[in-house]
């Protein structure tokens, strides 16, 4: 991946302003309310206090990066400026995601992969990590296997391939599979566990689809 040093300092300078600005919203509005309820112990919740404040900010981020650029589907040479915002999008993506994990527990993960722009239905089991969440689409009911990972971006011979993934209602993506970009899953359809869906790849409603590259084994109905 073409990676340039104006991708550093961009990338630096934005996660640097972001991690100030949350030590001083814990050190200053928020150090001053866990000092006087946990004395001592305070330093623990405050250093937990800025993970969370530091998530939520890049979380807003990512949604203003996508109101200045957002990421447009299609074929973009990696010398195209939204190649530079894609990286910036996804370093800061990264980085909150990774600052709100102590408190993502399974029932909250939804709300986390909405926080940075996925589309989420009701009632979903998300066990997977999201890959440009902004282009993934998941259905009321749907099961994302433990390990799983959806991406909605392939990077080949100099391009930067975007395409969003749809993942239908109760469809299910089995444990350790990987669904790349501009895959749709159809309406209850099922992939096999350790499956490993090419781009662009379209799924039927109510089929059990598996294995590398995935392919139909039968019908579900």
């Amino acid at each position: 991946m073409k990676t340039q040093p104006l991708d550093f300092v961009l990338s630096a300078l934005l996660l640097t302003i972001l991690s100030l600005t949350a030590l001083a919203i814990t050190a200053y509005l928020l150090r001053p309310i866990t000092t006087q309820g946990l004395g001592e112990y305070h330093v623990i919740m405050d250093f937990l206090l800025f993970l969370l404040v530091f998530g939520i900010l890049c979380a807003l981020t990512t949604r203003a990066i996508l109101m200045v650029k957002p990421m447009l589907s299609g074929k973009h040479d990696m010398g195209d400026s939204l190649f530079v915002w894609w990286k910036l999008f996804t370093v800061t993506y990264e980085f909150g995601r990774g600052a709100l994990l102590p408190f993502t527990v399974v029932f909250l993960k939804p709300v986390v992969a909405s926080l940075f722009g996925a589309k989420i239905g009701k009632d979903i089991a998300l066990g997977g990590h999201l890959v440009d969440p902004e282009l993934i689409t998941i259905g009321d009911e749907a099961i994302i296997g433990q390990g799983s990972v959806i991406s909605a971006h392939t990077i080949t011979s100099g391009f930067l391939i975007l395409a969003p993934v749809l993942i239908g209602p109760r469809a299910t993506v089995g444990v350790n599979s990987v669904v790349m970009s501009g895959v749709e899953l159809g309406e209850g359809s099922v992939l096999t566990g350790g499956a490993i869906v090419p781009p662009d790849t379209k799924i039927p409603p109510y089929e059990l689809w598996g294995g590398s590259p995935a392919q139909k084994i039968r019908s579900l109905l």
